[in-house]
């Protein structure tokens, strides 16, 4: 064992507390046997998570978008093996590798031509597959190269062991902390999908939420879940943005789900990459803290008391006439407004504002006990 091994031993372990070091590892531990990239796939409860390196993440995101870890034979042949160490794709098919449809429709349009992968079975039921890919040009792993593979596994099994038990313990203080918002509440991970939910949110798939298998949830309405679903793709946690979506139903406007970016304390509550989704039930003329306002949507102080006093049913031009403001003023603002909510239309606006009311902002508030 050289010294760039131990490193990277060090790094494994490393990892297991801290797991968004993964992505480092499997890019190192590609690089010991001339592969660019890799991923680690983990499914628990029936919840599927992955990381990847930079040089592999896109490749993953087009794998999970596309389905192709649902209908994914190299995987059924790695699970039914069961090996003990690392096993080349080609080594765990019967019959024509290449005719495959992932291997011709997926991996070889993305430079994928060996791959090399591992089973780690966990104590709960759990697995986590972890693979390292590389492209044509150096040709299929050699036996040394499996074989030096293996002398990490124990300790990639061991690390990631430990990240299972943190994960764990985070969606445990993630549901904790949904008991205490009072309205049907959700944490998804980008790369992990649904990790914690309340009773009231439970309630509500079916009618307004479906779920869709490993974890992840859509909206019934279809026009609503296209706004979610590229809400939860575009979120970058280098600057966070809240989006509420307008659901309706067969009888109209039945709510709004607000999808809130977790940030400062709030990450260590719920996690890195979270989302909080909120679904707030409108309640007509009910005020709503423009302090929050100002911090949801980055609103002016003067922008957030006139959201705030459209929520609470009051005109353009009464609110214009309280503030001793012309009404061509509050219009421009009411501009603002829907400029920096994402809203066309003060009807939309004033709908998702006010369920805001029953919200309780302490769970995600800067500077709050959060």
């Amino acid at each position: 064992m050289d010294a760039d091994d131990t490193d990277l031993i060090e790094i494994i372990y490393t990892a297991g507390l801290v797991p968004e070091l993964w992505p480092k590892v499997i890019e190192k531990l590609a690089q010991r046997v001339g592969a660019y990239g890799g991923s680690l796939f983990s499914l628990s409860e029936g919840q599927l998570a992955w990381e990847a390196p930079a040089s592999t993440r896109p490749i993953m995101e087009a794998y999970v978008e596309g389905g192709w870890d649902r209908n994914n034979p190299r995987l059924e042949g790695l699970l039914n093996a069961k090996p003990l160490g690392f096993m080349r794709d080609q080594d765990v098919i019967v019959g024509n590798y290449d005719e495959l449809p992932i291997v011709r429709d997926f991996l070889r349009p993305h430079n994928i031509y060996g791959t090399a992968a591992t089973v780690i079975p966990g104590v709960r039921g759990d697995i986590a597959v972890l693979s390292v890919d590389r492209g044509r040009e150096p040709g299929p792993y050699t036996s040394v190269e499996i074989e030096r593979l293996d002398g990490f596994r124990p300790h990639l099994a061991r690390a990631i062991a430990l990240t299972s038990r943190m994960r764990m313990r985070e969606a445990t203080t993630a549901a904790a902390a949904l008991q205490m918002v009072g309205v049907p509440a959700a944490v998804v991970r980008r790369q992990h999908g649904v990790v914690a939910t309340n009773a009231l949110f439970d309630a509500l798939v079916g009618p307004v939420f479906l779920a869709t298998g490993h974890g992840h949830l859509a909206l019934s309405d279809r026009a609503a879940d296209a706004l979610l679903q590229q809400t939860l793709r575009r979120q970058e946690r280098m600057n966070p943005t809240v989006r509420s979506i307008p659901v309706t139903g067969q009888e109209g406007a039945i709510g709004v789900l607000h999808v809130i970016p977790a940030c400062r304390q709030a990450l260590d509550i719920l996690g890195p990459d979270a989302n909080l989704l909120v679904f707030a039930q409108p309640h007509e003329g009910a005020p709503v803290n423009p302090d929050w306002l100002r911090w949801l949507y980055d609103l002016s102080p003067t922008e957030a008391l006139v959201a705030a006093h459209l929520t609470a049913g009051l005109t353009l031009e009464e609110i214009a006439q309280q503030r001793n403001t012309s009404r061509d003023t509050t219009r421009t603002q009411l501009k603002a407004i829907l400029r920096k909510t994402g809203f066309s239309r003060q009807t939309d606006l004033v709908r998702s504002l006010g369920g805001l009311n029953t919200l309780s902002p302490q769970l995600l508030k800067p500077g709050g006990a959060s």
